[in-house]
């Protein structure tokens, strides 16, 4: 089987529908559907996601993960208020992803520190109190929908917790493998100065998810580059994901050109190096 996919993130530049057809083209079989404009900026419900799911099958693709909307939609806000508006949003978006057929709903921990107004000395304990609290909430709508959530590692250098898998690991451990995983973003270990294969192996049987991208060290936001046009060793990072027997989907999550690529000519240079790193049919 191949379980290789790709993010929808990838055709920033496009509609869900031009997404799709980028996917397809450059042969991979399964998508990661970006919860955000100009993707799919609201849960789709009755015949719109019917529709919407015939339409991305008649394309040979399978909607295997969902990327619930980044920015504020965390499962940490330190504000009451704001964590309750999450918890709705997010539970539309776990129905969604089930009646979507998607295995993972991708979900930040914690919000950029860029979105919270009164960040003060006692923000980061009222975050780590709130994650599990919205997990508690959210959990039984994951097992319902036949969902897993997958908690993502973050590139914000800051106090916060929950930000590596050295944290997300125990976080995650407190509840049942079906509705709580992990998933890595190779290019945030990056650009924390980690090894991408630690934290791989830090995660363990508790991985269920990758956005596998390079890092360029030499330019200023350097993330999301794709494979091998970067400073990662990628024999490294698949020991790594083999040796804990990492079932997939290998996701790629690559958006940023290093010679003025198109988005489809990333997405055909990342199905290429997929195939050549052994990971396809």
């Amino acid at each position: 089987m191949d379980n290789t996919s790709y993010s929808s993130a990838g055709f920033r530049d496009r509609g869900i529908e031009e997404a799709l057809d980028g996917v397809a083209a450059a042969g991979f079989p399964q998508v990661e559907v970006q919860g955000q404009s100009p993707h799919v900026a609201e849960p789709l419900t009755g015949q719109d996601l019917v529709a919407f799911r015939r339409r991305i099958e008649a394309r040979g693709l399978k909607a295997r993960s969902i990327h619930a909307p980044a920015g504020r939609a965390i499962l940490g806000a330190p504000d009451e208020e704001w964590r309750k508006r999450n918890m709705e949003l997010l539970g539309r978006y776990l129905q969604f992803a089930g009646e979507l057929g998607a295995t993972e709903m991708v979900v930040h921990p914690v919000p950029n520190p860029i979105f919270v107004d009164d960040d003060g000395p006692e923000t980061p304990q009222k975050i780590r109190d709130a994650v599990p609290r919205t997990l508690d909430d959210l959990a039984p709508v994951a097992e319902a929908a036949g969902v897993r959530m997958t908690l993502e590692n973050l590139p914000y250098h800051c106090a916060y917790p929950y930000l590596t898998m050295k944290e997300l690991r125990p976080l995650v451990d407190d509840y049942p493998e079906g509705q709580v995983g992990l998933i890595l973003d190779s290019g945030h270990v990056g650009l924390h100065d980690m090894d991408p294969a630690e934290e791989i192996r830090t995660a363990g049987s508790r991985l269920r998810g990758t956005h596998l991208h390079d890092v360029d060290y030499n330019v200023e936001d350097g993330d999301h580059r794709a494979p091998e046009h970067g400073g990662f060793d990628w024999g490294k990072i698949r020991e790594a994901l083999i040796d804990i027997a990492y079932p997939g989907p290998w996701t790629f999550e690559v958006i940023v050109p290093n010679n003025d690529e198109t988005p489809d000519e990333l997405a055909r240079i990342t199905r290429d190096f997929a195939v050549g790193w052994g990971i396809t049919d």
